[in-house]
């Protein structure tokens, strides 16, 4: 009977939908990597991540907002990192084997079609379209359009100091995005996403975090996306 009670508790755990309510922008954005906007106050905060493998706390602070209007997700990415590096300074590279922050988009929430942007403390910029599944039709020729900055509190590549950290920011059109059910989102339409960050530079063991935890070795993990609802 207790073995059932903790299975149960366990299973409950691993189907955690933390769920975000984005609002939209109270004025024009700016994308470079500050958020002075207003509208990055009213924001809701999507943090701390957690370890994507088990959902314990992460050994250094991250947190992520989103806002939209009627042409753009934008999203925001705040990063603890005593050290900010990066290896890649081109776009298209393997950031995905180095430190970055990545946003995963199915629109649908069809379980199918999803897109995958992923920025380094660089801003050198990844991006891919997916069909049929997990990991499935890759399509490394799509591009997001996104437009995009890093602000670095500290310096970059430099080990000699202690930095704060690093800030991303994001302006992603929804003209650019795959598996749209419409043109754009209207109040109250629901998407799946997540969020995750890679920590991978110099002198780090290497960790995975997540806004939603897949709870295994693999980001692709679409049964372990959150839900994104659309509101004013």
């Amino acid at each position: 009977m207790r073995a059932a009670v903790v299975l149960l508790i366990l299973s409950i755990g691993c189907k955690r939908d933390p769920g975000y309510v984005v609002h939209r922008t109270s004025g024009p954005m700016a994308i470079d990597g500050v958020l002075a906007e207003s509208g990055w106050g009213r924001a809701e905060k999507a943090g701390p991540f957690v370890r994507s493998l088990d959902g314990k706390p992460a050994t250094a602070a991250t947190e992520a907002r989103l806002l939209w209007d009627d042409d753009h997700l934008y999203v925001a990415f705040l990063c603890e990192d005593a050290n900010v590096s990066g290896a890649f300074f081109k776009d298209d590279e393997k950031l995905y084997t180095s430190n970055v922050v990545e946003i995963f988009l199915n629109p649908s929430g069809d379980g199918s079609h999803y897109d995958e942007i992923e920025v380094a403390p660089t801003n050198a910029l990844f991006d891919a379209s997916f069909s049929g599944g997990p990991r499935q039709g890759m399509d490394l020729s799509w591009s997001s359009r996104a437009r995009h900055a890093v602000h670095v509190d500290g310096t970059l590549n430099d080990p000699r100091d202690v930095d704060r950290g690093w800030t991303v920011e994001l302006a992603i059109p929804f003209a650019s995005l795959t598996g749209m059910p419409k043109p754009r989102p209207q109040r109250g339409d629901r998407w799946r996403f997540n969020l995750y960050r890679l920590r991978q530079g110099p002198g780090q063991a290497g960790e995975g975090q997540a806004w939603s935890p897949p709870m295994r070795g693999d980001f692709h993990a679409l049964d372990r996306f959150a839900t994104l609802r659309f509101e004013d």
